[in-house]
């Protein structure tokens, strides 16, 4: 048995986990945040890197304490388990991540050279050639795209590396006054924005690659496995780290730029900076790096949807016809523009991510809680009625008496009213099964 992953594995395993988290998505939401937190763009991005890096490597090693996904989710209740993982998978999947990704590339280098009143058709063609390319490639599986991620990642942080450097070395302005929530409450907006980057959905759905690279290593320990994959994960967190503080740090310097353009979004707000310091090559350039990594990022979300879902349906309803599915549904929501896809995304995230991050918790406690089903169904339980209360008023949507009650818990106008309520059904639970359940075991 090896206890440890060699210098070199535990790099390997490292940048893995980082490709896993580094998707064409991430770049969009530290400019943004950067611009309009301004002045307290520090604890913004602190309180981002929470949600953004932190949870989703914390993410990795709960799904490595649970053996998988599907068998920390069945510590609840098997109905849950099945409308929780295809929400889950649908989520990062074709109503969000994926049209988000594809909108991505087209918002950089085309939108930029395109009069507004035709944006609309250039917009539907793209997409259908994009969606057409993703079916074809998913239907016919190349070395082609193995070759393209290869060398993605090294290109993407040198460019990113460039931006940084033109924008630390020669800033088009310096920070300005935080904007909107930015102004009073910039930690949690922080917090919550790092929701956008889906990156702790992502860890849930795909962490069982990343521990079965490290077990492919030899290291079968569950401790060493668990102590490897933090570890890793660690590694990996430092470089998103640093690419979501030079992002933001773009974005905070270049807000005078955009004083005329309030909704702009972070893939406009990085087209513009990149034609700023580089001209319209520049722009051409960023687009095409961010068309292969949204291209491989898309592909990978496609075929897992599609094996899960398949899975699902125990083989009745094939891959290739949810890898249809999925394209269309994509193509469909992509044409309502990467700013909406992102707007309606927030309702959902808002009422996923609270049970998410318990389900992090739980697994990683669980030594102590005993997998308890009365500490995991009320603390899961609480967070989904507060999650998606939540989600439903931001939707405009009220339950009686219980949107009521709900907007009453603190942080609730900051969207983390789910905290209190969960932390003391939490301890209410654990008391209960202190007396009951282990008193039952005893017998």
């Amino acid at each position: 048995m090896k206890g440890k992953l060699s210098r070199s594995q535990f790099l390997t395993i490292s940048l893995t986990l980082f490709a896993m988290f580094f998707g064409a998505g991430n770049f969009i939401f530290p400019p943004g945040l950067g611009r309009e937190s301004g002045q307290n763009f520090y604890i913004a991005i602190m309180f981002f890197c929470a949600t953004a890096v932190l949870l989703p490597v914390l993410g990795v090693a709960a799904i490595a304490r649970a053996k998988g996904l599907q068998s920390l989710v069945r510590r609840i209740d098997p109905v849950f388990a099945i409308v929780f993982t295809a929400l889950l998978y649908l989520t990062i999947g074709p109503l969000f991540a994926i049209p988000r990704a594809a909108n991505m590339p087209f918002d950089i280098a085309i939108k930029p050279f395109i009069a507004e009143e035709r944006l609309q058709i250039w917009l539907f063609v793209y997409s259908a050639a994009y969606f057409a390319l993703n079916y074809y490639i998913c239907m016919n599986p190349s070395k082609l795209v193995d070759l393209l991620g290869k060398y993605l990642t090294p290109i993407l942080l040198a460019l990113i590396l460039l931006l940084f450097g033109a924008g630390f070395l020669f800033p088009i302005g310096s920070f300005v006054a935080p904007s909107g929530e930015y102004v009073d409450h910039a930690a949690a907006k922080g917090f919550v924005e790092g929701y956008q980057t889906m990156d702790a959905l992502a860890s849930l759905a795909f962490g069982i690659i990343v521990i079965n690279a490290i077990k492919a290593t030899g290291v079968s320990d569950e401790k060493h496995l668990v102590t490897s994959t933090i570890k890793a994960g660690m590694m990996s967190g430092v470089i998103l780290m640093t690419i979501y503080f030079m992002l933001g740090y773009l974005g905070a310097t270049s807000a005078e730029l955009f004083k005329d353009t309030p909704n702009i979004n972070g893939a406009e707000l990085l087209s513009r900076v990149s034609d700023h310091y580089f001209g319209r090559v520049g722009v051409v350039i960023l687009g095409s790096a961010f068309f292969l990594a949204c291209l491989t990022t898309t592909l990978g979300l496609i075929s897992s949807a599609s094996e899960y879902f398949e899975e699902l349906t125990k083989g009745k309803i094939k891959y290739k016809t949810w890898a249809i599915a999925w394209c269309v549904i994509g193509f469909g929501v992509a044409n309502f523009g990467l700013t909406t896809i992102i707007k309606g995304s927030i309702p959902v995230l808002v009422a996923i991510y609270p049970i998410s991050i318990m389900l992090i918790i739980l697994s990683l406690i669980n030594p102590w809680i005993d997998s308890s089903k009365l500490i995991y169904r009320a603390c899961v339980y609480v967070c989904v009625v507060e999650g998606v209360i939540n989600g439903l008023d931001i939707l405009g949507i009220s339950a009686p008496l219980v949107t009521f009650i709900v907007k009453k818990m603190p942080f609730y106008d900051s969207m983390l009213g789910w905290i209190v309520p969960s932390t003391v059904t939490f301890a209410v639970a654990y008391v209960l099964h202190l007396i009951f359940e282990k008193r039952d075991d005893s017998f």
